[in-house]
Parts: structure tokens; sequence; C-alpha cells
């Protein structure tokens, strides 16, 4: 009997991969969700965008939120406004109404840029605070943290659509472009796409108002119709990346089928005895030792 535990536990022992120590095994505790006893393992999560794993697109997904949140929080800190803003001839002009010293409050000179504020704002602290953790969700298995990720990314298409509306109300209004239609609809980070860059570099550096049919025939097309169709696909996808981090908190918490966190039942003993093994050499939990006959003999061959 004794032989046989022993062969048993170095069988177990050699299925470690190359260059792992015994030492080493809570690391594979931990990949397999042992450590927190309540997250599914990573092979039954499915994939999004038909190739990545989904914990890891996930925490793709956070990190990417938050490193764009962080970097423009430090830009607008840094350079004292925020990223997109007009350029130098739009701030000397004297059109330009922002900030403490306009008192057109309620004007088509003073709303001019308030969509576009609201929105840079809101998206670089929501994406700095709810970015940071769905990161700790998905490197930790923390259930709440992704659910409030996720809750986020569902709430944002709705206030893209508010924006929408506010957009649309100040065209129809005032009969010219919003700043925020204009960054939204042309002003796009990719060379030449979707307006040749000498107009960007003219929209932002020479014009301060916008009129919607001269506009239009500078750049060659419908600004609001391009606006319209980018805010809708980008609120859509922003909903399937919601629906991959809640399908994540979903399956870490409760597991494929709602019954508790799932695993492969060859990599769970696996994994248990793995574990079990680390507490043996870190030298803890004294009890359990004395109670298995398998850690026992491997406790034995350690001291």
């Amino acid at each position: 009997l004794k032989a046989r535990s022993v062969q048993r536990w170095r069988s177990r022992l050699g299925q470690l991969p190359p260059g792992c120590s015994d030492l080493d095994t809570a690391g594979r505790a931990t990949k397999l969700g042992l450590e927190g006893m309540g997250s599914t393992d990573e092979k039954m999560m499915g994939k999004s965008l038909f190739c990545l794993p989904r914990r890891l697109f996930v925490m793709l997904l956070a990190a990417i939120a938050l490193l764009h949140g962080v970097t423009g929080l430090v830009h607008t800190l840094l350079i004292k406004e925020l990223p997109g803003e007009q350029g130098a001839a739009a701030w000397q002009s004297n059109d330009h109404c922002v900030g403490h010293s306009c008192h057109d409050v309620l004007t088509c000179k003073g709303t001019r840029q308030a969509s576009f504020h609201t929105r840079e704002v809101l998206e670089l602290i929501g994406n700095t605070v709810f970015g940071y953790w769905g990161l700790l969700g998905a490197l930790h298995g923390y259930t709440k943290d992704l659910q409030w990720f996720s809750q986020y990314l569902f709430g944002f298409p709705l206030f893209l659509f508010l924006l929408f509306l506010w957009d649309g109300a100040y065209c129809v209004v005032c009969g010219e472009y919003p700043l925020n239609v204009i960054d939204e609809a042309l002003l796009w980070k990719l060379p030449n796409i979707p307006v040749k860059e000498a107009d960007k570099v003219g929209l932002t550096e020479a014009m301060v108002v916008y009129p919607v049919g001269f506009t239009n025939r500078l750049v060659g097309r419908n600004v609001f119709l391009l606006y319209t169709v980018w805010e809708a696909c980008w609120g859509f996808f922003l909903a399937y990346l919601a629906n991959q981090v809640r399908l994540h908190a979903q399956f870490t918490s409760s597991g494929l089928l709602g019954l508790g966190a799932t695993y492969d039942i060859g990599d769970w003993r696996e994994s248990v005895a793995l574990a079990r093994s680390r507490k043996v050499l870190a030298g803890g939990y004294q009890g359990m030792v004395s109670s298995d006959p398998v850690i026992v003999l491997d406790a034995q061959q350690v001291e």
C-alpha cells in the first residue's frame, strides 16, 4: 500500500509542465480556480470574437479601458484641455465661449462644446474607475467587480443615445454642428479616414463654428448621417462587450448551468492534490497532513 501510494503521488507530480518544481503548484492551482474555489475552469468559459478565451478577452478589454482613462486624465491635467479640443485659432476667436468666462449659458454659442465636454469627462473617469475594477475582477475572479464593469459598458450606449438627441436638437435649433458631432464623425485618429487630413486640420485649427451646409460641402458628405451610423455601430459593439463581461461574471460565479463553478474532473482531482502538496511543502495545515496517508508519505519524503 505504501509503495502504491508513493507511486501514485509521484505520477501526479510528474504531470507538472517541464521546468515546474514542486513549490510551483500555487500558480497551477490558481490557474485552475482552486484558490478562490468560486471560478469556472477556463476551458468552460467559451470564446469572445470567435477566437480569444473569454477571460483573456475581458482582461484585455479592462486593461485597454483603464489605459485610455489614465492617459486621457494625465493629458488633461498636464495640457489643461481635454483630448480633441479645438486648436489655438478657435481659442483666440471672439466667438469661442467656454469655461467660467463664458456668460452665454443657454445659447448656441455657449453650448457648442457642452456635449463634447460631458462625453469626454464621463468617459475618461468611467474608463479609469470601472476599467480598474474590471481588470481586478478578471485577474482574481471577483464577480462583483466584473458586474460593475459590465453595467458600465451596458449603460454607456444609453448615455450616447442621450447625447445623440442633445446634438440633434442643437443642429435643428442652431443650424450648425456641435463639436461632439464633428469629433465623433470626422476627427478619427486614422489617417485620411473618414476625411482627408487637410480637412481635419482645417476643422480643428481654423474653424470655430460648423454651419451644417458649409461643413457638409467642405468634407463632401452628410456629417450628421455619418455621426448617426458611427454612434449606432459603437453602441451595438459596446453592448456586445458588456454581454461578454456579463457572461464571464456569470460563469465565474455560477458555472454554465447556474449550478455552481464547473471544472474538468481530471484537472480538478489533479489540482486538489497539487494544492495540498503546496500547503504541506509550505509548512501549513498540519491537521490535513496527519489525516491524509498520501500526504504523510510525501511529507516524510520531503523531510
